[in-house]
């Protein structure tokens, strides 16, 4: 019987991490300076750009994502847990701290009156 070697499904779970990465390109701005995401998932993002980081430092950053067809920014706050260097781009590893819509009633439609009477 011939066995074949596969990778995981989740193999940031298998890394220690608490939730799966996804590889995603998406615009990232960080105190004015454009970037590029690599990866992200629930807790974390990996990102490249040109700004400075330190491992440890907080870092305060915007994402644009599309929602139902529609641009919307995606602000951030994380903590650096590891950067890379190469070919002087800056790789940022964050620990996501916190992250919102800069404009939630543009992302989440809720009609009140449809929610009364519901327990």
């Amino acid at each position: 019987m011939k066995h074949i070697n596969s990778q995981s499904k989740t193999p940031s779970l298998a890394h220690g991490r608490g939730a799966d990465r996804f590889d995603t390109e998406l615009p990232v701005e960080i105190g004015g300076v454009q970037g590029l995401t690599r990866n992200i998932s629930a807790t974390g993002i990996y990102f490249e750009t040109e700004m400075t980081q330190d491992p440890g430092s907080h870092v305060h950053f915007s994402v644009e994502v599309h929602v139902h067809g529609q641009r919307q920014k995606l602000a951030c706050d994380g903590e650096v847990v590891r950067i890379n260097r190469k070919h002087g781009v800056l790789g940022v590893a964050a620990k996501l701290m916190s992250s919102f819509f800069l404009d939630a009633a543009d992302v989440i439609d809720v009609n009140a009156s449809s929610l009364a009477g519901k327990h």
